[in-house]
């Protein structure tokens, strides 16, 4: 019998829960648990962690996880939601989960930079930061993560936002300088605190690794992938305004004042933290799965394929489209 702790990481499959997963495992200081809405993940499976069923918000599943995987460590997240309150009543019903177990002996919730600090307009901010005053006063012991925008964004096909030869995309203009962290080191992180629950006990970690505005991003494509790249919206402003209010007024918290990270906290946990060029060096390819080629000194980057300008107008078009009906 495994004498290992066993964590259970919620939202297993997600960017972050995932990339927790690998940390975890990489340690070799854990039994991992995780949990999708069947409670099936083959590929998870097959590196050894253990599936459980979790439906968010249902207190009574998570209870039932917790319980049948034998954890006495848990790792959260939480999803955006409509509204500010679905989102906390989302993680807030995990934390009470844990606290009616009376085996769960510490608590990681992955948060946001600047919870406290951000407007309320930016409910996906504002809700997490409901979530960890939930937590603080549950008399759990627990730690905080709170990472700031993420390098995956830059190619994210499930949100319209697929990493096509010769452009990078965000939804913030190219002049605009904003800090950014790979979801590897954020599991990285959440690993360190795990197994060592008693120092990072009440502790909250800023996750951030360099701050990057469009021309940076561009270039360092460029030099990664071998193919001259620009950096474009990745939906219009207007269409974001209009339907997508919360983003909207994330981009203007961004704008002024921006994140309050400093890069050197993560570094003192992850000393290896990737930025964007170690970033999309490890990525290594393009959302089609073609590889980059990167250039060698002294090597003229090769031409993007033509019609990538109207690919873009024709992106930012549809993910418009896509506001319209799916948010």
């Amino acid at each position: 019998m495994s004498t290992k702790p066993t964590v259970l990481v919620f939202l297993a499959t997600s960017r972050q829960g995932s990339a927790t997963i690998d940390a975890l495992l990489a340690s070799g200081k854990f039994k991992v648990a995780g949990t999708t809405r069947s409670g099936a993940s083959p590929a998870l499976a097959a590196k050894g962690v253990d599936m459980f069923p979790f439906k968010m918000g249902d207190q009574a599943s998570a209870e039932a996880a917790i319980q049948a995987s034998g954890a006495s460590l848990v790792w959260f997240t939480t999803l955006m939601q409509p509204t500010r309150a679905k989102e906390a009543a989302h993680g807030t019903s995990i934390v009470d989960a844990c606290l009616a177990s009376n085996a769960v002996q510490h608590v990681v919730f992955s948060s946001v930079a600047d919870a406290d600090k951000a407007p309320d307009a930016v409910a996906h901010f504002k809700s997490k930061f409901d979530i960890e005053n939930h937590l603080k006063a549950s008399g759990l012991a627990f730690s905080i993560l709170r990472p700031v925008a993420f390098f995956e964004n830059f190619d994210d096909p499930n949100n319209w936002n697929a990493l096509a030869k010769g452009s990078i995309k965000g939804l913030w203009p190219a002049s605009l300088s904003v800090l950014c962290v790979a979801t590897a080191d954020i599991g990285k992180a959440g690993a360190v605190m795990l197994a060592n629950p008693a120092a990072w006990a009440g502790q909250t970690l800023d996750c951030a690794s360099e701050a990057v505005d469009g021309t940076q991003l561009a270039a360092a494509l460029t030099q990664a992938s071998g193919v001259e790249s620009s950096y474009a919206l990745a939906m219009p402003p207007l269409a974001i305004k209009l339907f997508l209010n919360d983003l909207h007024h994330m981009i203007a918290f961004f704008a002024d004042p921006g994140f309050s990270c400093d890069p050197a906290a993560l570094k003192a946990v992850v000393p290896d933290a990737l930025g964007i060029d170690a970033w999309l060096a490890t990525k290594g390819h393009w959302a089609d799965g073609e590889p980059f080629m990167p250039l060698t000194k002294g090597q003229a980057p090769a031409k993007p394929p033509s019609g990538n300008f109207k690919k873009v107008l024709f992106f930012g078009g549809a993910v418009a489209l896509g506001a319209i009906f799916f948010f």
